[in-house]
C-alpha cells in the first residue's frame, strides 16, 4: 500500500513539473543578439559548432546555448502587447537557478530588449532565422 502511495505521489509531482513549463507565445521564430546571430549564420554556412562558436538563441521555449539555457516557467503580460515578465529556470552545467527576465517589444521592429536583475543595460534580441542570411521565416 505504501509503495502505491509513493508511486502515485511521484507521478503527480512529475506531471506537475512538466505542466509548470510555459511558452512565450509573443515570441515567434528565433531571436539573438547581432553577435550571436552572426555565429548562427557561420554554423549554417558549414562552420564548426562547438562551445566557442555555438550561439545563444531565444525562442518561445526559452534561451538555448551550448552549455545550458533557460526555460520559461511562468510569463506575465505586464503591458499588453509590449512588455512581459518571465520567471525562468536556468541551467549551466550542473548549476540550476531561478531567474526573472523582462522582455520589452521594440515598437515597429522585430526585436525585444531583454534584461534581468544582473543587467545594467538590456540586450537587444532581433529576429534571427539565419538560413540564407534572411530575417524572418
Amino acid at each position: 500500500m505504501m509503495r502505491s502511495i509513493l508511486i502515485a505521489t511521484a507521478l503527480a509531482l512529475s506531471t506537475a513539473a512538466v505542466a509548470a513549463k510555459d511558452r512565450a507565445t509573443f515570441i515567434t521564430g528565433q531571436y539573438a543578439t547581432a553577435a550571436q546571430c552572426e555565429k548562427l549564420r557561420k554554423i549554417e554556412a558549414g562552420g564548426p559548432k562547438n562551445v566557442g562558436t555555438a550561439p545563444e538563441l531565444l525562442d518561445a521555449d526559452g534561451f538555448h546555448n551550448w552549455e545550458g539555457g533557460c526555460e520559461f516557467t511562468k510569463i506575465f503580460e505586464h503591458d499588453p502587447g509590449k512588455q512581459w515578465v518571465a520567471l525562468m529556470v536556468c541551467s549551466e552545467g550542473m548549476s540550476v537557478t531561478p531567474e526573472t527576465y523582462v522582455f520589452s517589444k521594440n515598437e515597429g521592429e522585430d526585436s525585444f530588449d531583454v534584461s534581468d536583475s544582473d543587467d545594467d543595460e538590456p540586450d537587444t534580441f532581433t529576429r534571427c532565422d539565419a538560413k540564407d542570411g534572411k530575417k524572418g521565416n
